[in-house]
């Protein structure tokens, strides 16, 4: 089964320590996803994979495109090609 996580911790996770902190101090806008495990171990509910995701989007850049494509990413890297989940309830009456 794949599982990557302890190589991730132990090697990677300190590089993007300090890839984050020099984004946040140069507010260096970034998106970075890691495929960590086929099954994540913390979620007793399903079978997911375990993703490691990052991003950093200054708050003050929200409406340039450039972030615009950063937070699209985001969100395939959140739900999938589908986008988010959407949600309908309706209650029908017959009076």
């Amino acid at each position: 089964m794949y599982d990557k996580e302890k190589i991730y911790d132990e090697e990677n996770a300190p590089l993007m320590q300090q890839i984050l902190e020099i984004c946040k101090r140069e507010e260096l806008p970034m998106v970075a996803q890691f495929y960590l495990a086929e099954e994540s171990p913390y979620d007793e509910e399903s079978v997911t994979p375990l993703y490691c995701t990052s991003i950093i989007i200054p708050g003050d850049r929200n409406d340039e495109e450039g972030i615009q494509q950063l937070q699209d990413i985001d969100e395939v890297m959140k739900y999938g090609k589908n986008g988010p989940p959407y949600f309908m309830a309706a209650t029908i009456r017959k009076e």
